[in-house]
Parts: C-alpha cells; sequence; structure tokens
C-alpha cells in the first residue's frame, strides 16, 4: 500500500444529490478496507491512478482547511455528512489521528454532522461525537452487510466484525446519540438470506438503531470488473448466478422486487421505519422525522 500525503485547498464537497445532505468531507481518499464490491473506486480516476486500496491519499491539512470553509460569510451550517465516499476511520487513521481535530473544528462552529463508517475505531472519539450532539447534532451510521464472520473476513477484510460495529451503535445510543444502519450492499445469493438480514435487523434494533436502510449491490463503471475478479477468486460458484441478475448495473427487477418484499416483511416484524433528517436553521441540531 503507497501512502501519500497531500494538502487540499478546501475541505467541503457539495453534490446536487441530496443524500441526507447535500455536502461531503473526505479526510482519505482511497479506503484500505479493500470490500470487494466498493462503489468509490470511480473516485480515483481524478487522482491518475485506479488502485483504490493501495494508493491512500491523506489530506493532512483537512482541519485547517475545513476551519476556512466553516469560516466564510457563504457557509450556511448545513449538515455535513463524513465519510461519502471513503470511510474517515479506516486503518490510517489510527496513525494520523485526523478525525478528533474534524470534530473539534465542528463543535467550534455548532455544525451539525453525520458520519457513516465499517469501523469501531470510532468509539476512541465517542466523548468528543457527545460534545457534539449537544451543541450541534451528530448521527452515527454503521455500515454493515453480513453477520457471518467467514463471510466478512472475506468481502470487507480490514473492517470491524459486523457484530462489533452493530454494538457500537449501542454504545452511542446510550450516549444520545442519533444512530442507524445502512444494511449495504446486499451481494445476491451471499448475503441476501432471510437469517442473515433478520439477524442484522434484530441486531440493530436492540442496540437502538431509529433507521435502517437495506439497498441491494449495484455495479456501475470500473466497481462491476474489480467485482467479478474478486468473487471468482472467492465465491465462483455464486459468480455464475450472479452474473445473469446484472445484464446493467443494478439486479435484476424480478429480483428487486422480491428483495422489497421480504424487506417489507422484516420491518414490520422488526417495528421499523424509515427516517428522514432535517437541518433546522435554528437550533442546526438533526430532527427525526418519520416518513
Amino acid at each position: 500500500m503507497a501512502i501519500k500525503e497531500i494538502t487540499c485547498k478546501t475541505a467541503l464537497h457539495y453534490h446536487n444529490k441530496k443524500i441526507s445532505t447535500n455536502w461531503d468531507l473526505n479526510i482519505y481518499r482511497g479506503c484500505a478496507h479493500r470490500c470487494v464490491y466498493c462503489f468509490a473506486q470511480y473516485s480515483h480516476k481524478y487522482l491518475d491512478t485506479d488502485q483504490f486500496f493501495d494508493d491512500i491519499f491523506v489530506k493532512t491539512n483537512v482541519a485547517d482547511a475545513l476551519n476556512a470553509d466553516f469560516s466564510k460569510r457563504s457557509w450556511k451550517g448545513d449538515t455535513v455528512k463524513v465519510c461519502g465516499v471513503t470511510d474517515a476511520y479506516q486503518p490510517l487513521e489510527k496513525k494520523y489521528v485526523l478525525m478528533p481535530k474534524i470534530i473539534r473544528t465542528f463543535i467550534r462552529y455548532k455544525n451539525p454532522m453525520t458520519i457513516a463508517t465499517k469501523s469501531t475505531l470510532l468509539l476512541r472519539d465517542i466523548d468528543l461525537l457527545e460534545e457534539l450532539n449537544e451543541v450541534a447534532g451528530v448521527s452515527v451510521c454503521a455500515s454493515v452487510s453480513v453477520i457471518d464472520e467467514f463471510i466478512r473476513e472475506k468481502i470487507e477484510p480490514f473492517s470491524s466484525p459486523t457484530v462489533d460495529r452493530l454494538n457500537m451503535l449501542g454504545e452511542l445510543n446510550k450516549r444520545g446519540i442519533c444512530v442507524g444502519a445502512l444494511m449495504m450492499p446486499i451481494i445476491p445469493y451471499l448475503t441476501d438470506g432471510v437469517e442473515n438480514l433478520d439477524a442484522i435487523f434484530k441486531l440493530a434494533k436492540e442496540n437502538g438503531a431509529r433507521f435502517i436502510h437495506p439497498q441491494l449491490l449495484h455495479l456501475r463503471g470500473n466497481t462491476k470488473k474489480v467485482f467479478y475478479g474478486y468473487m471468482s477468486k472467492l465465491f465462483p460458484e455464486l459468480l455464475e448466478k450472479i452474473k445473469p441478475l446484472y445484464v446493467g448495473s443494478y439486479a435484476d427487477e424480478n429480483y428487486r422486487e422480491a428483495f422489497e418484499r421480504e424487506i417489507k416483511n422484516l420491518r414490520r416484524k422488526h417495528n421499523f421505519y424509515n427516517e428522514i433528517y432535517k437541518n433546522e436553521d435554528e437550533n442546526k441540531k438533526i430532527q427525526l422525522k418519520l416518513l
């Protein structure tokens, strides 16, 4: 793995498609979790490399850049999503310790944040996150896809164990922090079994998750080639079943409809409802609204 330290002119990135918020903050480019299905591999084309898992870029000045962004008169205090493209708590964060500086900057400006991660390293910063929650609002999403550790180690080799990630939500929930689960991507014929899905729903609910968002695997751009390459080595017999489902970037429509029916059944069983985040101008708190 090649680690490349870089400086950034700005920390925040705006995108038109609102997914909880329009603003992203990525302190790393590339990710050493090495998830075989990672959708974000496209982002390295802007860095003149296609080695998303091996060429990791570290924005060493990102906290200073964020301070500059927040101090602009044009900044409206919108919620910012950390880890929109790459995981801020990937293994390199143990060495660079950038997130505490980032969270302190959010606290200084009383700016709300939402985080998604596959790592329990986040618990290192739980006191800071609790402080941010008190002054601005914070939500944490555990990204999970499979309970079985044998499969998890194959497809997400350097992430934290799934059960540990979900139990992490319980610790955050005790501090009054809004938590939820991103159950994605679900891989057909590998992690789509009812037993696996039900176990994730159950453990997420037990740990105080207020929402859960399941999503099937999608294979846009170079992701399909990389994913098929890994699967041909890891689960070759399943790959031959998966390929016919993905004539395009998304799973076959009939398969998707059957999956959605199962998810609806699980939502009813575990009393899980969708929720959305809304940034209130007056108090900057992340509010929850049942759909």
